[in-house]
C-alpha cells in the first residue's frame, strides 16, 4: 500500500522527528553532534527554512522547522539525513539503514502551538534522566532561549518576545516555561506516535 503523501505548504512549520535505525545510538561522541548541526546549517543555506526549536538525543531528532518552499522540505531532510548517515557509516564501519524508516513531519496547524512545541522538544533530556537541569545538555535550542547563547542555527521562535520586556526578563520567563512539565505531554507522545508523517 503506497504511503500517503506529506502536506507540504509554503512557510508550513513542521515537527521533524527521525529515529536510528531498531533504536539504535547515532550520536556517541562530540563530533557526531557538531557534524549534523554543521549539515543542518548548510540545509538552511540551501533550502531556505528557520529552525526554531530543536533536540539532539542519542538514538532520535527533533526539530521544528518553518520551511520557505514547502516541496523543499524533502530535499531539506535528504540533505541532513542523508548526509549524516553516509559520515556516520564511514565513521563507524556500518552498512545498513542509519535511520528508522521514513522521518516524521506533522503540520504544526497553529503559531501559538511554537512554544509548547518548544518545550517538549527541549525538555526530552530530562525526560530521558540525562540530565537533571537542562543547562547541563548542550545540543539542543534551550541554551538559546534560558540562557541568550548565541546560535547561528536558531530562528527566534515568534512568540518568545511575548515573554517579557527584554532579554533577561523572557530568558527567566522562559526557564521556568519549560522547568515545568507541560500539562499536554501525553497528548503531544500519542499525537506523534500515531502520526503517519
Amino acid at each position: 500500500m503506497p504511503r500517503p503523501p506529506r502536506p507540504l505548504l509554503d512557510g508550513g512549520c513542521y515537527h521533524v522527528i527521525a529515529r536510528g535505525n531498531n533504536r539504535q545510538f547515532i550520536f556517541a561522541e562530540t563530533e557526531a553532534f557538531q557534524y549534523f548541526l554543521a549539515l543542518l546549517g548548510r540545509a538552511k543555506a540551501r533550502y531556505p527554512a528557520k529552525l526554531y526549536h530543536y533536540c539532539l538525543m542519542s538514538n532520535h531528532i527533533h526539530l521544528l522547522l518553518a520551511i520557505a518552499c514547502g516541496t523543499e522540505l524533502p530535499k531539506f531532510m535528504q540533505c541532513v539525513l542523508q548526509g549524516y548517515g553516509r559520515w556516520y557509516q564511514h565513521r563507524v564501519g556500518q552498512v545498513g539503514h542509519v535511520w528508522q524508516g521514513r522521518y516524521k513531519s506533522p503540520l504544526v496547524a497553529q503559531d501559538s502551538y511554537f512554544l509548547e512545541a518548544g518545550r517538549y522538544i527541549e525538555r526530552n533530556p530530562l525526560q530521558a534522566k540525562l540530565v537533571t537541569e537542562l543547562q547541563e545538555y548542550p545540543w539542543s535550542s534551550y541554551p538559546f532561549y534560558a540562557h541568550g547563547t548565541p546560535s547561528p542555527l536558531v530562528d527566534e521562535d515568534p512568540y518568545y518576545a511575548q515573554l517579557g520586556p527584554n532579554p533577561y526578563r523572557r530568558q527567566e520567563a522562559y526557564r521556568e516555561f519549560v522547568r515545568r512539565a507541560s500539562p499536554y505531554t501525553h497528548v503531544l507522545d500519542a499525537a506523534l506516535l500515531e502520526s503517519p508523517f
